[in-house]
């Protein structure tokens, strides 16, 4: 399994410092040097982020630090984890199978820099972008939600993952009987799950759909206006729409 990871705090305690580090926990997240559970991602004290430690992926490649740091955690193929920057408070990452070049990330960055969304999904490939512009982040998800984006309240401020088990770990979240009885009674209509997820509180960014972090405040906003289907077509007069039934079925 592999994913990325990433928060946006207001606090300032919550900043990394330096590169990724292996870390002393046994699951993919640690606190520092401490006996965790090997089955409990996050490691067993959660009061250390609050003290002031840094919480970060164990094992996991540090993409860039700050109060909103971005990890990629699992088995990443080198060419399949870039990063490009323009100065140092505005960085782009793209993480999966994206054709395009360096100068193409470059010039996409600072077109987001500006607030524009759409274009960060149009190269050919299947990946995900993370735009960081000073304390702003923006993930986008895709259309299609083949490369789904999950964010949950964390520590007053948010954190995201292309995964929800991770969030989920990391806020001791119970699972949400809701969403396994909507998906039980209505296997074929994602419609009715809504942006949940089978844990309370991590939330799915609907595909077409970015996630903005500042300071750890989150919106989500479309980049991809879709037309109603109820709508698209022109009306037909209803005589007409008779005569073509009828003529259907005879």
């Amino acid at each position: 399994m592999r994913w990325l990871v990433g928060w946006s705090s207001v606090a300032a305690s919550f900043a990394t410092t330096g590169g990724a580090r292996a870390g002393a926990a046994n699951g993919p997240y640690g606190t520092g040097p401490a006996a965790h559970d090997a089955y409990d991602p996050y490691g067993t004290d959660r009061t250390t982020a609050a003290e002031g430690r840094t919480v970060q992926p164990v094992g996991a490649q540090l993409l860039w630090g700050g109060p909103d740091p971005l990890w990629a955690v699992g088995d990443w193929r080198p060419d399949e984890v870039r990063v490009v920057a323009v100065d140092d408070r505005t960085h782009i990452a793209v993480l999966g199978c994206c054709a395009a070049g360096d100068d193409e990330l470059r010039r996409a960055l600072l077109t987001a820099r500006g607030g524009a969304l759409r274009h960060l999904t149009a190269w050919p490939g299947s990946y995900t972008a993370v735009v960081k512009a000073g304390r702003r982040v923006t993930v986008t998800g895709d259309l299609a939600g083949a490369r789904p984006v999950f964010h949950t309240p964390w520590q007053g401020g948010t954190a995201y993952a292309t995964a929800a088990l991770p969030l989920a770990d990391l806020v001791e979240a119970q699972l949400d009987i809701g969403h396994l009885g909507a998906l039980l009674a209505c296997p074929e209509t994602p419609e009715a799950l809504r942006d949940s997820t089978p844990y309370e509180g991590v939330r799915r960014v609907p595909p077409g759909h970015a996630l903005i972090l500042r300071e750890g405040s989150r919106e989500i906003t479309g980049y991809e206006q879709i037309a109603s289907l109820a709508v698209a077509a022109p009306e037909s007069d209803p005589r007409q729409a008779v005569e073509g039934v009828r003529d259907a079925l005879v």
